[in-house]
This record gives C-alpha cells, structure tokens and sequence, in this order.
C-alpha cells in the first residue's frame, strides 16, 4: 500500500505543478527559484546522507564475501554524472528548472527530444526510491519538489513548441510516470539485484550534476543571498532529520 500511494503521490505532484502553468504567468518568479534551489540541496544532502553511505556499505560487504569489484564502487558515481551531461544535450537543462536556450525556433521534435531527456533523467531516479518493498522517504520527498519546477518549465517548452494544452499534458504525463516504472522495473526484474550498487552509484552521480548546477548556476547571480543560503540549510537539516526508509 505504502508503495501505491508513493506512486501516486510522484505522478499527481508533477501532473498538478505542470497544470499550474496554465495559472501562473510568470515562470521565473523568486519563489519558484528558491524551489528549485530547494530541490538541488535537498537531493545533494540525500546523496550524502544516504546513498553514498549505502553504497560504501554494499561495497564493504562484498570485500567480506570476497566479491569484490575490479572497478572502484566511485567510478560509478562518474559514469552517471557524464550521463547527465549527455542527457542535458537533449533536454537542455530542464532538470535545473529552467531550459538553456540558444534562441532557434522551438519546434514539436525539439520537445520531443526534451521530453526524451528529461524522461531518462526521471526513469533512472525511479530505481532507489523503494528498496526491498520500503519506501524510501528522503529520496521520494526530494524527487517530487524537484520535478515541481521541472514540470513547470517543460509544459511551457510544449505550450510555446505550438503544442495544445491537451498535449502538453499528455506529455508531461509520460515524464510523470517514468520515476514510478524505474522503480517497478528495479523490482521486478531479479537479476538486476547484483548490479544495485552499480545503478545507485549512476543515479548518485545524476544527482551530483544536477543539484551542485542547480545550486551554482550561472544564470544566477554569483553573489549568494540570504535567501538562498537559508533555503540550502533548511533541506540540508530535513534531510537529515527525515528516516531515509
């Protein structure tokens, strides 16, 4: 049950932020900013307070059942955050709350290919938010404030792509529903269980990228507010203070 209303929390969280665009006429407001920055930090401290201590730990484990990897459990953490790069070549950065624009004519197949970029992004993200049956607490709360202001801003590349709103949200809710089949399939399919610090490792470094560009972006100015610093150490202490399952 738990894993059900997980589910539908993470899709209803993105559909109903991705609707409010229809609302709201400004989409660079302060506030959806300081979400954002929310979201960045609030994921960075997840990576640092839970997974990575998970991951060390399962690397620890294997050392003493004599299963060591050749590879180094960090490397991992690298190949996802070169996989991100990658991916921002498709989705332009929406994973910050905000699309890097380069001024060409939006067309339907460059919101096609955000909508590919930014639905990889999601799906890997799906794959630690419930491990064994539980509910990842920290991660699920971080993945739904981020995908606030990224919903927001993908709808608005449909919408100005000359999409309808019927569209639009037809799209928005694939992006939805790929955290929700991640985690299905890391469930499901068994023979994926050995490689679990492998894909949290990716995931790790997908997170890395993100959170630390969202947190130093250089759209913004490089004086850091009060704001701001307050807003990074208000997710820092929940995560803390939140149980990871």
């Amino acid at each position: 049950m738990d894993s059900i209303i997980t589910y539908i929390t993470l899709f209803l969280a993105s559909i109903i932020s991705g609707i409010s665009v229809f609302a709201i006429k400004d989409t660079h407001s302060k506030t959806l900013k300081l979400i954002t920055v929310f979201g960045g930090a609030f994921l960075f401290a997840v990576c640092f307070v839970d997974l990575i201590p998970s991951m060390f730990k399962h690397s620890l484990e294997e050392v003493d059942n004599i299963h060591k990897s050749i590879i180094p459990v960090g490397a991992y953490i690298l190949l996802g955050f070169l996989l991100q790069l990658l991916l921002e070549q498709l989705s332009k950065g929406a994973e910050h709350g905000h699309i890097h624009s380069n001024r060409e004519k939006k067309s339907l197949i460059s919101s096609i290919m955000l909508l590919i970029g930014i639905s990889i992004h999601a799906f890997l993200e799906g794959f630690p938010i419930i491990v064994n049956g539980v509910v990842n607490t920290t991660m699920v709360t971080g993945i739904i404030i981020h995908n606030i202001p990224i919903s927001i801003v993908i709808v608005g590349a449909f919408l100005s792509s000359g999409c309808s709103k019927i569209k639009s949200i037809l799209m928005l809710s694939i992006f939805a529903s790929m955290a929700i089949w991640g985690s299905l399939l890391n469930q499901t399919w068994s023979f994926l269980q050995p490689y679990e610090n492998i894909i949290v490792g990716v995931v790790v470094g997908i997170l890395l990228h993100v959170s630390t560009t969202t947190l130093f972006d250089s759209e913004e100015s490089h004086k850091y507010n009060l704001s701001r610093f307050l807003v990074v150490i208000l997710a820092f202490i929940i995560v803390i203070i939140l149980p990871a399952h």
